[in-house]
């Protein structure tokens, strides 16, 4: 993560102050492109999360979240959102 921030320029604070339910197009967009670093490693070759690459590293309630996640959300198209989306999605399906 502290890659990202630097590969960003933004602070951890930053990224802190962004809350998890804000919408995707009042969220800056280097926070979106963070939030593309910050997972990257889980992207296939199509570009969206592959929810193989999670299996050894999340628990099964966050890999069924991130499955409802992907059918809501794989059409978009821009990467930074997409990632951004990802994750707010799982954060707001794990509280629920």
């Amino acid at each position: 993560a502290e890659d990202c921030l630097k590969q960003h320029n933004l602070t951890s604070s930053q990224v802190e102050s962004v809350p998890p339910s804000r919408p995707v197009d009042k969220v800056p967009r280097d926070i979106q492109c963070y939030s593309r670093c910050v997972i990257d490693e889980y992207f296939g070759e199509d570009d969206k999360i592959d929810l193989k690459r999670l299996e050894n590293r999340a628990r099964t309630e966050e890999i069924r979240v991130l499955a409802d996640c992907k059918q809501k959300y794989d059409p978009v198209s821009d990467r930074c959102e997409y990632a951004y989306l990802i994750l707010q999605c799982l954060h707001l399906g794990k509280s629920s």
